[in-house]
């Protein structure tokens, strides 16, 4: 998955690069108010103002949306069930419960995993390349 946002501050290695959320301004590219910021440590070659173009693989892009969105949802769903099974009498009480166990007990494991993941170079945006401001103002990227 590619992405082009804005550099908006260097400070060494790394660059604060602005992104506009693909979803919310796919059509009208104004970005008014659809913006996230990502600190990136990637080869500062540009300067504030210009543009990057960054990379993700999409397999990570997928797995990390599985660890922050469906397997919570798995946990919680699946405590519910628990709680249904183990405890009938009290059905609707164990489920929520459980259910919120089972959900803050994924959700321990999935930060529990950051900081490895974190490390691991895999996870890392790449820098495709820098288009100086001039060049983006002027084409369609």
């Amino acid at each position: 998955m590619k992405r082009i946002g804005e550099i908006k501050e260097i400070h060494g290695q790394k660059m604060t690069v602005e992104f506009c959320n693909h979803e919310s301004c796919e059509n009208c590219h104004g970005c008014e108010g659809g913006q996230s910021s990502a600190v990136l440590e990637l080869d500062a070659s540009g300067r504030v103002g210009d543009f990057a173009e960054v990379e993700m693989p999409t397999g990570n892009v997928v797995k990390a949306s599985l660890l922050v969105y469906i397997f919570p949802l798995l946990g919680f769903l699946g405590g519910m069930g628990i709680g249904e099974a183990l405890l009938p009498q009290y059905s609707p009480l164990s489920s929520a419960l459980l259910g919120a166990l089972f959900l803050l007990f994924v959700v321990f494991w999935v930060h529990a995993g950051e900081k490895k993941r974190a490390a691991n170079p895999v996870w890392h945006p790449t820098l495709v390349r820098i288009i100086p401001r001039n060049l983006h103002d002027r084409t369609e990227v």
